[in-house]
C-alpha cells in the first residue's frame, strides 16, 4: 500500500546500504586523527613507538626494521618520552646504557635481555632476530620511545590523498617519510584500516538499527495485541458494523504513517542528542536514523571527534588547566552548542510537521461526528489497529533485513593497488639539489665580493691611486712570492717579474731632479709594513746595475730592518758617526752588487729625531754625496713619526711608499696634503705588493726599453705545474 511504501522509503533513510560516497569528505577521513591512530595502533608497535639510529661520523641513520636490537617497552614516565637512550654494545652480548651530555647520570651496563629500570621507567633492549641478532661494537646506536600519539601527529602530517581525476572515485594515498619501507608500510596498513572501518561503520549502524527497531517492535506488539482484543470485543457485543460507501480508512491510514515517521524521527534524535550529552565517543555515535540530516550532523561529529582526540594528546604532557587544553575545551563546547542548536532546530521542523498532520487527522475526526455512533466508533478502533500492525509488519521486515545485512556486511571500499617501495627518493631531487647548491654558491660568492669590495677600504690599485691623488705614480712593484732570506730580489732572480718592474721604477727615477747629478732619495710611507726596506735594497741595487755609484743609509732609528736584511753588522751604523765615535767610511759597507754600499743605522739612539736634524747630518751628506750618484735613506714611517719630514729637507726626490690591500685609502690624505704644503719637492707614489692580474702596462712595464722579455724564462719553469694543478681542480682545463 501507499502507506507501507511511506513507511519503507523513511526506514531507508536509517539503511546501512550508503548512496554515492562524498570523495572529499572521505579523503578528510583517511586522514582524520581517529583513522591514522587506528592505523598506527595496527603497526607493529614495536618499530613504531621507538625510532632507532645509528651515528655515524657524518650521518645518523634512521634504521628502522633494519636496526639489529629491538626495545620491549614495559612502562615509561612522561619525560622519558621523546628522549635519546645511547647504546654501545661490546660485541660479547652486553652494552652501556647512557642518556645524552646534558644528563648528569652515569652510564650504566646490562646484559642484552636484561630488565632496565630507572628514573626513565622499565624496558629491555633485545636483539633483533630479523636481523641475525648481530650488532656493531664500533657503531654508536640510540633510540627514542614515543608517546603513543607522536607517531599519530607525524603520520598525519606527512600523509596526503587526492583523486585521480574528476570523473572517477579513484583516490590516491600518499606518505613521505625519511625510510621508504615505513612510509609503505603505513599507507598499506592505513588502506586496511580505512576498509575496516567502513565495514565495522555498517555493522555498528546495522546493531544501532536493529536495537532501535527491536525497541520499536516491543511497543508495537503490545499494541497490535491490545487492539486485537478491542475488535474482537466489539464485535461479539455490538456485531458486525458495514461501514458507509463514501468513507474509508485509507485516508485516516495515510496521515498515520507519515506521523508516525516523524515520531521515529524525533526518536532517533532524541536518541542522540542523549549519546552526546552523556559524553559518549563521538567516533561510534550513529546518525544514519535521522533521514536527510544523516551528512549533515556526521560530519559535526567527525570535527568533535577530531577535537576530543586533540584534547586527550595535549593532556598527555599537560594539566587541565594548561592554556592549549583550555583553548580545546572552548573549541569543544562550541562545537557541542552548535550541535545541540542545530538538533533543537532539526526538531522544531519535525514538531511543526506534525502539528500540521495533527490538523489533518483532527479533520477527519470531526468528519467521523456525521456517520452512525456505532459505525464511527468502529472505525476508530479499526484506524488504530491498522496502523499499529502494519507498522508491526513493516519493522519485522526491516529487522529481517538489517540483521542479514550486518550478517553480509561488505566493504565498498576496493584496494586498487597497494604502495610499493620507490625507486628513487621523492625528496630532495638531486638535480633541483644541485642548481640550487650552484646558484646559492654563486650568490653567496657575488654577495661576499660586492660586500667585502663594499667594506674594503686598502688601495687595490694604481688607477685607484691616480684618481684620489695629483702626485704622479712612479710605478708598481711587483708581487714577489717569497723574499725570506733574499730581499736582494733584482740581484737574485733578475730575469722575474719583480726585477722587471724595478727597471721601470729606474727608468722613470732617472726623470726625477734632472738637473741634481747627486741625487739624495727619501723613501717612507705611511705605517710599518709597507715595505719601505724591501723597496730601498731592491731600486738601490737595479741602479748599481745601471752602473751607478749608490749609497743606501738606513735612518730608521727607531726600529732599524737594514742590517738584518743585509746582513750586516747591528752595533755600528750612521747612529756613531752623528755623535762623533766613527767616520763615515768606518760605517760602510760593501755588497754583493758592484756599485751598492750600505750604511746601517747602527745601535738605536735615546734621540733620533735630534740627531736627524743635527749639524753633524747634513755635514755627513755633503761629505758623501760627491762620491755617489744616488744617496737613499729608508726612513720609519711618516704616519708614527717626523723623522722622515726631517730628512726630507735633505732630500732631491722623495718616494712616498703604498702597498696594495694593505695601505688604507686615507693614506692617500697625507700624500695630498704633503703635496699642497709644497715643503717636498719631486714627490713620487710607488705602489707596492702588486698581484700581476691588479696592474697593467701603465706601471708594471709601460716605461721600459729594450729589456726584451726574458724575465718568463723564470716564470715558465712553474707553468707545467700550474697546469696540472688546474687539470686536478678543474678536469676539463687545458
Amino acid at each position: 500500500s501507499n502507506s507501507l511504501g511511506k513507511d519503507a522509503a523513511q526506514l531507508q533513510q536509517f539503511d546501512i546500504f550508503k548512496g554515492k560516497k562524498n570523495l572529499s569528505t572521505e579523503i578528510e577521513i583517511i586522514k582524520s586523527q581517529s583513522v591514522v591512530e587506528r592505523t598506527v595502533k595496527a603497526m607493529d608497535s614495536t618499530f613504531v613507538r621507538v625510532s632507532y639510529f645509528a651515528q655515524g661520523r657524518f650521518k645518523t641513520t634512521d634504521l628502522y626494521k633494519d636496526s639489529p636490537f629491538v626495545v620491549a617497552l614495559d612502562s615509561l614516565s612522561p619525560h622519558a618520552y621523546e628522549r635519546s637512550f645511547f647504546l654501545q654494545f661490546d660485541g660479547k652480548g652486553g652494552y652501556r646504557l647512557s642518556f645524552g651530555e646534558e644528563d648528569p647520570t652515569p652510564p650504566q651496563s646490562y646484559r642484552v635481555g636484561d630488565t632496565v629500570q630507572n628514573a626513565f621507567g622499565r624496558f629491555r633492549v633485545l636483539l633483533n632476530p630479523a636481523r641475525g641478532r648481530t650488532t656493531d661494537p664500533a657503531t654508536p646506536y640510540y633510540f627514542i620511545a614515543h608517546h603513543p600519539l607522536t607517531p599519530v601527529a607525524e603520520f598525519r602530517s606527512r600523509v596526503g590523498a587526492f583523486r585521480a581525476n574528476e570523473e572517477t572515485s579513484i583516490l590516491f594515498i600518499t606518505c613521505q617519510d625519511a625510510v621508504p619501507e615505513r612510509a609503505t608500510n603505513f599507507v598499506n596498513t592505513l588502506i586496511d584500516e580505512y576498509t575496516k572501518r567502513g565495514m565495522d561503520e555498517k555493522s555498528n549502524v546495522a546493531r544501532n538499527t536493529i536495537k532501535f527497531i527491536d525497541r520499536q517492535l516491543d511497543q508495537t506488539r503490545d499494541s497490535v495485541a491490545y487492539w486485537e482484543g478491542v475488535i474482537e470485543n466489539f464485535k461479539k457485543t455490538r456485531g458486525i458494523v458495514n461501514l458507509t460507501p463514501d468513507f474509508t480508512l485509507e485516508k485516516f491510514t495515510n496521515y498515520d504513517n507519515r506521523r508516525l515517521e516523524l515520531r521515529l524521527q524525533l526518536s532517533a534524535l532524541d536518541s542522540l542528542e542523549g549519546q552526546i550529552r552523556q559524553g559518549k565517543d563521538a567516533s561510534v555515535i550513529s546518525t544514519s536514523n535521522l533521514g536527510t540530516q544523516d551528512t549533515r550532523f556526521s560530519s559535526s561529529l567527525l570535527k568533535l571527534n577530531e577535537l576530543e582526540t586533540q584534547r586527550k594528546a595535549l593532556l598527555a604532557y599537560a594539566t587541565p588547566d594548561n592554556p592549549n587544553v583550555r583553548a580545546a575545551d572552548k573549541k569543544i563546547e562550541l562545537l557541542r552548542s552548535k550541535l545541540y542548536e542545530d538538533l533543537n532546530s532539526y526538531r522544531d521542523a519535525l514538531e511543526n510537521n506534525e502539528q500540521t498532520i495533527n490538523k489533518a487527522i483532527g479533520g477527519f475526526e470531526r468528519s467521523l461526528q456525521k456517520v452512525p455512533e456505532t459505525e464511527r466508533e468502529y472505525i476508530g478502533i479499526q484506524r488504530k489497529y491498522n496502523l499499529a500492525s502494519n507498522t508491526y509488519q513493516f519493522l519485522l521486515q526491516e529487522r529481517s533485513r538489517a540483521s542479514i545485512a550486518e550478517a553480509a556486511t561488505v566493504s565498498d571500499v576496493l584496494a586498487l593497488d597497494y604502495a610499493g617501495m620507490p625507486g628513487e627518493p621523492i625528496s630532495p631531487k638531486k638535480s633541483l639539489a644541485y642548481i640550487i647548491g650552484v646558484f646559492v654558491a654563486l650568490t653567496l660568492s657575488i654577495s661576499f665580493i660586492f660586500v667585502r669590495d663594499m667594506l674594503d677600504d686598502t688601495i687595490a690599485d694604481a688607477n685607484q691611486v691616480e684618481k684620489l691623488t695629483r702626485v704622479p705614480v712612479l710605478g708598481t712593484v711587483s708581487h714577489a712570492r717569497d723574499t725570506r732570506g733574499h730581499s736582494l730580489v733584482v740581484a737574485d732572480k733578475p730575469k722575474s717579474a719583480v726585477a722587471e718592474s724595478f727597471r721601470s721604477i729606474r727608468t722613470n727615477l732617472q726623470f726625477l731632479a734632472t738637473g741634481t747629478n747627486h741625487k739624495v732619495v727619501v723613501v717612507t710611507s705611511t705605517v710599518g709594513g709597507e715595505g719601505k726596506t724591501f723597496f730601498s735594497i731592491n731600486v738601490s741595487a737595479i741602479l748599481a746595475l745601471l752602473g751607478k755609484k749608490v749609497l743606501l743609509i738606513g735612518l730608521d732609528l727607531r726600529k732599524p730592518q737594514l742590517h738584518r736584511e743585509m746582513g750586516i753588522p747591528a752595533d755600528v751604523g750612521i747612529t756613531k758617526v752623528l755623535i762623533g765615535k766613527a767616520t763615515a767610511q768606518e760605517v760602510i759597507f760593501k755588497t754583493a752588487v758592484e756599485g751598492l754600499d750600505v750604511m746601517p743605522a747602527g745601535a738605536i739612539p735615546p734621540n733620533p729625531s735630534e740627531l736627524i736634524t743635527s749639524d753633524a747630518m747634513k755635514s755627513l751628506l755633503q761629505e758623501l754625496k760627491p762620491n755617489y750618484d744616488y744617496i737613499f735613506l729608508d726612513t720609519p714611517p711618516i704616519g708614527l713619526v717626523t723623522d722622515a719630514l726631517v730628512a726630507m729637507a735633505y732630500s732631491d726626490i722623495n718616494i712616498y711608499l703604498l702597498r696594495q690591500k694593505k695601505s688604507k685609502r686615507a693614506f692617500l690624505n697625507v700624500i695630498n696634503k704633503l703635496h699642497q704644503d709644497q715643503t717636498t719637492k719631486n714627490m713620487a707614489v710607488v705602489l707596492n705588493d702588486v698581484k700581476a692580474r691588479s696592474y697593467g702596462n701603465s706601471y708594471g712595464y709601460g716605461y721600459g726599453y729594450g729589456y726584451g722579455y726574458g724575465y718568463y724564462e723564470e716564470e715558465s719553469a712553474r707553468l707545467p705545474k700550474l697546469r696540472g694543478w688546474l687539470k686536478r681542480l678543474i678536469p676539463f682545463a687545458s
